[in-house]
């Protein structure tokens, strides 16, 4: 259930690993650690951002997650998709 305090969470780049920013990078590298997930340079990763934080949300596309997946890992950060994010992401990910 939304509440007041969800957060909306953005598509702010699809990108290769190699060009992710380096403020952005430590992101990238904890969630492929957390994934067990071995990164190569030219992987391609699209990077959310939940609106009014610093908090950024990558998500792979080699191997992809199901949308609904990706909807529940941001429910339980406090966060949605914004639907035009979804729809630009639904592209990318499993159905």
């Amino acid at each position: 259930m939304e509440g007041p305090e969800m957060h909306v969470a953005r598509l702010m780049a699809i990108t290769e690993v190699k060009n992710v920013p380096p403020d952005i990078r430590p992101f990238v590298e904890f969630k492929a650690a957390v994934d067990d997930r071995k990164l190569s340079d030219d992987e391609r990763v699209a990077i959310l951002v939940i609106d009014t934080t610093t908090c950024y949300v990558p998500v792979f596309l080699k191997d992809p997650i199901a949308m609904d997946l990706l909807e529940k890992e941001l429910a339980s950060q406090d966060a949605k998709l914004a639907s035009d994010s979804k729809e630009l992401l639904s592209k990318h990910l499993k159905k």
